[in-house]
């Protein structure tokens, strides 16, 4: 086998590898969308029946979101990510950064969309059925939204700063 076919063939397993990893990443992703949402919600519910306020949502979203880093954390190093994991302290540090910054793009999404774009007003504005505008109000409809952007951002960040693919050095 000629060298630029041996490396071809390389290639293609890294790519298939990678698709594969993203579909984990999403499904992980989902569980951790599901955990943030739970949370979220509940806090945001219990924090409104003693306090009012533009805040609430920022902290029931802190709360959530690192709910599902833990989970996305220990799901994507022992999953997703298995055989680029390192479990040291440059990937778990790397990690938590790179989800502050998400953490920071998804607050900064929420303004956006709730103050900005009004788009908060504008679902609830709708016409849906109350019990759906209950659970699911105006600031929670622009956090769910914002979560739908942060997600593929997550994954390109992990994948190139967290969860770096291992030098031949490491893997021996």
């Amino acid at each position: 086998m000629e060298k630029k076919e041996l490396q071809e063939e390389i290639k293609a397993p890294k790519k298939g590898r990678s698709l594969i990893q993203l579909i984990k990443f999403a499904l992980v992703g989902a569980s951790n969308t599901i955990v943030d949402m739970i949370v979220n919600t509940i806090v945001t519910f219990l924090l409104k029946l003693v306090f009012s306020g533009g805040w609430i949502v920022y902290v029931a979203k802190a709360i959530g979101y690192a709910c599902g880093i833990l989970n996305s954390y220990i799901l994507n190093s022992r999953w997703t990510f298995r055989e680029e994991r390192r479990q040291d302290t440059r990937e778990k540090v790397s990690f938590v950064i790179v989800n502050i910054a998400v953490l920071l793009i998804s607050f900064g999404l929420i303004y956006v969309f709730n103050n900005l774009l009004h788009l908060g007003d504008w679902w609830m504005g709708l016409g849906l059925p109350e019990w759906l505008t209950k659970i699911i109000g105006g600031e929670l409809f622009c956090s769910l939204l914002a979560t739908c952007i942060c997600i593929p951002v997550n994954f390109i960040l992990n994948k190139l700063f967290v969860f770096k693919a291992k030098t031949e050095e490491e893997k021996a």
